[in-house]
């Protein structure tokens, strides 16, 4: 009897604080998760930043990349790449880390496609340009998209080196210092591409969705749940 009755006291339903609610939400409308504090986290040292009597344009641009995130409504795990991305090249910028450290600009070329690609691929298969992951199910099939998402990161990583040029044109800033300076960009930028596609494949044989699920249908779900492949 006294088992069951400790049993019985144990929180059940919707009300149980479980860690995957407590990580993955949902808290409130506004504030869901622990992605919407580093984002509003984000923004506001933008502003702060600003009052200081810094630039800001970069910063606000990557500002409302985040915003919009937030509106399309992003996979947890995409939504965290967003952030981490615009953490990177924004304040990166901004706080001069591409100038004092000197494997800063090549860790940036690795993870912006790494990052970013997974992220340009679900707005263009929600777009109906680019097949859903779910559809992937032949090894063909799969092979193929790699080979697309691939090919998303290098552009990705190319367009990003024609970004420095301009800037370098327009500012003076530095960014692009030589030839082997460019290759190794764009090495590094293939290596993120292949990443990205090999994520976005295990993505696909998971068998995970393309839009955030509420933090009610993964309060009870187990650790092991989020890591199951559906090779079949």
């Amino acid at each position: 009897m006294a088992e069951t009755s400790r049993t019985s006291l144990a929180p059940t339903g919707p009300d149980r604080l479980t860690w995957q609610k407590f990580v993955l939400g949902d808290w409130t409308s506004v504030v869901r998760d622990p992605l919407d504090v580093y984002r509003i986290a984000f923004i506001a040292a933008v502003v702060v930043w600003g009052i200081l009597g810094h630039s800001v344009a970069g910063l606000v641009a990557a500002s409302l990349v985040l915003v919009l995130a937030r509106i399309v409504n992003l996979p947890r795990f995409y939504d965290f790449n967003v952030i981490v991305a615009m953490f990177l090249l924004a304040w990166g910028s901004a706080l001069g880390w591409y100038g004092s450290w000197a494997f800063y600009d090549k860790v940036v070329h690795f993870l912006a496609p790494l990052l970013t690609t997974p992220i340009v691929y679900i707005l263009l298969a929600r777009l109906g340009v680019l097949p859903q992951l779910r559809d992937l199910r032949q090894l063909h099939h799969q092979l193929g998209f790699f080979l697309i998402a691939l090919a998303l990161g290098m552009a990705i990583g190319a367009g990003w080196e024609i970004v420095e040029w301009l800037l370098d044109q327009a500012t003076d800033a530095g960014r692009v210092e030589s030839a082997r300076d460019t290759a190794t960009d764009l090495i590094a930028d293939t290596l993120g591409s292949v990443g990205s596609g090999l994520i976005l494949v295990g993505w696909s044989l998971a068998g995970w969705s393309l839009t955030r699920r509420p933090g009610a249908e993964l309060a009870d779900d187990q650790l092991s749940s989020f890591f199951t492949l559906r090779l079949q």
